[in-house]
């Protein structure tokens, strides 16, 4: 459904920007307002039904007089002040969903521009979330999505059976980072042109990001979840969508994708009203392609001369690595071995497993295979994450099957995508 959706609105914005680039008006306002009155357009057709979302454009506020800049679209819920005499409106940002800034062409000037503006939004976010007016009760506020990544990312459990488990200075800095971004609004850079190639789109972010190492405001969290430009689009893996687990200690946060940029605006979007709203499975159709990340921005917390702040690598790609590479990639289950297969089981019965369990390690032992590997084997799979001894599920819906072919697989299933995978597996084999 949502690849379905995404093709129909690029398809309006096919038909309907040759009419704006050609449109005899030289009034730059008025062009702004053509440009943001199309996106507008698309935004409202992309919401799902029956939740109360609108899309306006105005100024986010906080209870304590905090203003924004003038954003160019924002989804709403709630209610929110009109300004007298005019179409924009100044809503609170605890009701602000997604903050969309729009640019005729996104070069590197766009780019500053657009990426100042998102940061007034995100700094009145931070603002409120830390202060004393924050609704206390807000259903959003559960840890457990940001929790859930984190253990995918690092393997490791920040909050067990007890309460929250000690974290080094850089897993609670990459914890408070996740957390930021399941409660802020997402944030999106749309560019309706812009760089001619996915190599100068990286080259002028990581210009961009060189010039101001060491300001404030240029940590992961205040880098906008999507940022497009023409045919190209910069992403953020904050795992709501996309994830990507640790190297070496290293967060892969960010990565470009030629991939059609609105099916990555209604993943970023509605991944946001699936944890708020619960849009249940079939929103997702198949959902089994992924797209490939081509890392450009890596990043670590890290402590350095007493000062806390974040370390940043820049990762290069020629133009002939970026044509080369994959654009998506069929989806499929873990394949694990039976010991594996045995241990989930178990898991997802609600028994324990211990790594320091003398009879399990006696059975393995029996089997020629290490306790460590098994145990690194399962984390590989992100659906179990260890805390001390004890390896947990994190998975919302850990499913097992047993193949045709006597091999073992593994997934995830809260949205039936294993069901679907299994269902063309067979249809393939019939064929």
């Amino acid at each position: 459904m949502i690849r379905t959706i995404a093709d129909l609105l690029a398809g309006i914005i096919r038909d309907e920007l040759p009419k704006l680039d050609d449109a005899p008006v030289k009034h730059a306002p008025t062009i702004g307002d053509m440009y943001e009155g199309l996106s507008s357009d698309v935004l409202n057709r992309a919401l799902p039904d029956g939740l109360g979302l609108r899309v306006v454009s105005g100024f986010a506020r906080d209870g304590r007089g905090r203003m924004s800049g003038q954003l160019d679209c924002m989804v709403v819920r709630g209610e929110g002040q009109r300004l007298p005499y005019t179409n924009s409106y100044v809503w609170h940002v605890k009701d602000i969903i997604a903050v969309v800034e729009v640019k005729k062409n996104l070069h590197s000037a766009e780019l500053r521009d657009a990426f100042a503006q998102l940061n007034s939004v995100s700094e009145i976010e931070h603002a409120y979330h830390q202060g004393d007016d924050e609704v206390p009760d807000d259903p959003d506020r559960s840890m457990a999505p940001s929790v859930r990544t984190f253990a995918e990312m690092t393997g490791k459990l920040a909050w067990d059976g007890e309460g929250p488990v000690a974290l080094s200075y850089e897993e609670d800095a990459l914890l408070q980072t996740l957390l930021l971004e399941q409660i802020s609004a997402v944030r999106v850079i749309l560019g309706m042109h812009g760089f001619k190639s996915e190599r100068a789109f990286r080259l002028s972010m990581a210009n961009y990001l060189e010039r101001n190492i060491g300001n404030h405001g240029f940590g992961p969290a205040n880098f906008p979840q999507l940022i497009v430009s023409g045919r190209y689009s910069l992403a953020k893996a904050n795992g709501r969508p996309f994830m990507t687990p640790l190297i070496d200690g290293w967060w892969p946060f960010y990565f470009s994708t030629p991939e059609n940029p609105l099916r990555l605006l209604l993943e970023f979007i509605w991944t946001r009203l699936d944890e708020v709203y619960g849009l249940g499975g079939e929103v997702w159709g198949e959902d089994l392609e992924t797209e490939v990340a081509r890392t450009l921005l890596s990043c670590r917390a890290a402590r350095i001369d007493g000062r806390g702040g974040w370390q940043v690598q820049v990762h290069n790609a020629d133009d002939e690595a970026l044509d080369a590479a994959a654009v998506t990639e069929r989806w499929s289950p873990n394949f694990i071995g039976e010991e594996e297969f045995v241990l989930l089981t178990r898991l997802c019965q609600g028994r324990e497993v211990r790594c320091d369990d003398p009879e399990m390690i006696a059975w393995l032992k029996s089997r020629g295979v290490d306790c460590c590997d098994v145990r690194n084997r399962l984390l590989e799979t992100r659906l179990v994450a260890s805390s001390g001894q004890n390896l947990k599920l994190i998975a919302k819906k850990c499913q097992l099957a047993i193949l045709p072919t006597g091999e073992y697989v593994a997934a995830e299933n809260s949205t039936g995508r294993l069901d679907r995978w299994i269902f063309r597996q067979i249809e393939n084999s019939r064929d």
